[in-house]
C-alpha cells in the first residue's frame, strides 16, 4: 500500500487571509488518500492555566516564538516536505524565515507559498534577506499573477495557484434592486485604508440618506476609525468586529454593494466571496486587484486614496438600470477559477514539482562530491533528508 505525502503546512491562525488560505488547502485535501497534511501553526496559542503566556503583551512575543520554532523542529522531521506561507517585513522574519532555515537544516523540500501585496516594498527593504530566502526553496508559489510578475522581475519564476472559494458556503442573490448598503470586510490596518471608505460613506449619504454602512473585521486601526466615524456625525455606520470566515456568507447574504479601499493589495478573498454571494464589487485597482476585477465588467475600479471617486462609483451602481445585475452576473462566471477541483491539481502538480527538485539536488550532491554515494557526503543530515523527499511516494493521482 502506498504511504501518502506528508506535508507540513506553515501558516498563521486567525481570521486572515493567510490563515483563511491554509485552511482552504487543509480541508480540501481532508479526504484525500494520497497526501497527509499537518499544520504548524506560526503564532501557536495555549490553553487552559498557561494561556495568558501566549496572550499578554511582552510576554507573547517570546513564548509564541519559542513554542512555534519547538513544534517545527518535531514536526518537519515527520515530514516529507515543508508547505510555508509567507508574509512581508517583520512577518515574514518571524514566520517565514525560521522555516526556511529550519527545512535547510533538516534538509527537508520547501514550497513558498508568497502572499502578500506589500512584495516591492519588500524586496527593497529587506532584499538580500529575501533573495536568501526564495533561494531555499524549491518551488515558489503565488495566489496571483500579480505576484508572479513582481518576482518575474527580478529573476525569480515560480507558479500560480489561486485562492479557493467554497462557493456553496454562498447563496447567489441577484442585487436588483441593489440595497444602499456598504459593505467593508477586511482587517482594520492602515494599508486597507477603511478611513476612505468612511470619507466616501459620508459622500454618499448625502445623496441617500437611507445608506447605511456595515464594518466587519478588527486591527490596529479600530478606534482611531470609530473616532473618525463619530466626527463625521453620520448615522448608519455600524462596527461588527472581528467576524470568523464562515460568518461572511451571512454579512453578505443581506445584499448590498461590497467596497474595498485599500492601498496595498494582492488577491483578497473578499472580493471572490461578493462574486459569490451577487454582491456588486466597487474597489480601488490596488496591487492584483485588476487581475480579478476586470473594470466595468465584473466591478468598478477607482484611484487609491480618492474617496471622492470611491462614493461616485457606489452611487453610479445605485442609481444606473442594469449595472449592478450585469456586473454580479459577468463576476459569477468567474468563479469556476477560484473551485478546489482547479486549486487540487494545482497543489498536486506543486507537490510533485517540490519532490522532483528535491530528488535532483540529492543527485547534484552526490555527482559533485567523489566518492558521496559511499562516503560521509550521503550521511549528512541535508543529504539523508533529500534522498527521504526522492524516495517519497510517487505522485498522486
Amino acid at each position: 500500500m502506498r504511504r501518502p505525502w506528508r506535508i507540513l503546512i506553515v501558516a498563521p491562525g486567525g481570521v486572515g487571509g493567510h490563515a483563511h488560505a491554509a485552511r482552504d488547502i487543509v480541508n480540501g485535501f481532508a479526504a484525500h488518500p494520497d497526501v497527509q497534511i499537518d499544520v504548524q501553526l506560526i503564532d501557536p496559542r495555549l490553553r487552559g492555566a498557561l494561556q495568558f503566556l501566549t496572550e499578554w503583551k511582552g510576554i507573547r512575543s517570546i513564548v509564541r516564538p519559542l513554542l512555534y520554532i519547538r513544534g517545527l523542529i518535531a514536526a518537519s522531521r515527520r515530514a516529507d516536505m515543508l508547505h510555508v506561507f509567507a508574509a512581508a517585513h517583520t512577518a515574514f522574519l518571524f514566520g517565514a524565515l525560521p522555516a526556511l532555515i529550519v527545512a535547510k537544516w533538516t534538509g527537508k523540500p520547501v514550497i513558498l507559498d508568497y502572499h502578500d501585496g506589500r512584495a516591492e516594498a519588500h524586496f527593497r527593504w529587506w532584499g538580500p534577506v529575501l533573495r536568501w530566502a526564495i533561494r531555499q526553496a524549491a518551488v515558489l508559489v503565488f495566489p496571483s499573477v500579480y505576484l508572479q510578475d513582481v518576482f518575474a522581475r527580478r529573476g525569480f519564476q515560480g507558479v500560480v495557484v489561486p485562492n479557493v472559494v467554497d462557493t456553496e458556503t454562498f447563496t447567489y442573490r441577484s442585487p436588483d434592486p441593489v440595497q444602499p448598503r456598504l459593505i467593508s470586510a477586511r482587517l482594520l490596518e492602515r494599508l486597507y485604508a477603511v478611513e476612505n471608505t468612511l470619507q466616501a460613506f459620508a459622500l454618499i449619504k448625502r445623496e441617500v440618506p437611507g445608506a447605511v454602512l456595515d464594518i466587519y473585521g478588527t486591527g490596529s486601526a479600530a478606534r482611531s476609525l470609530q473616532r473618525s466615524a463619530e466626527k463625521l456625525g453620520v448615522e448608519g455606520i455600524r462596527f461588527h468586529g472581528e467576524v470568523p470566515r464562515n460568518h461572511i456568507a451571512t454579512a453578505l447574504a443581506g445584499g448590498g454593494i461590497l467596497v474595498n479601499s485599500s492601498r496595498v493589495d494582492n488577491m483578497p478573498h473578499i472580493i471572490i466571496e461578493a462574486f459569490a454571494a451577487g454582491v456588486p464589487v466597487v474597489t480601488t485597482a490596488a496591487g492584483g486587484i485588476p487581475r480579478i476585477v476586470t473594470h466595468e465588467q465584473t466591478g468598478l475600479l477607482v484611484p487609491i486614496d480618492q474617496p471622492e471617486s470611491l462614493a461616485a462609483a457606489v452611487l453610479r451602481v445605485l442609481r444606473e438600470p442594469g449595472l449592478a445585475v450585469r456586473l454580479a452576473q459577468a463576476a459569477r462566471q468567474e468563479l469556476k477559477r477560484y473551485s478546489w477541483p482547479a486549486a487540487e491539481r494545482g497543489w498536486l502538480e506543486v507537490y510533485t514539482q517540490c519532490r522532483a527538485s528535491a530528488a535532483r539536488a540529492w543527485q547534484s550532491s552526490l555527482d559533485a562530491t567523489p566518492g558521496a554515494a559511499s562516503s560521509g557526503a550521503r550521511g549528512s543530515r541535508p543529504a539523508r533528508a533529500a534522498q527521504a523527499a526522492a524516495r517519497s511516494p510517487t505522485p498522486p493521482r
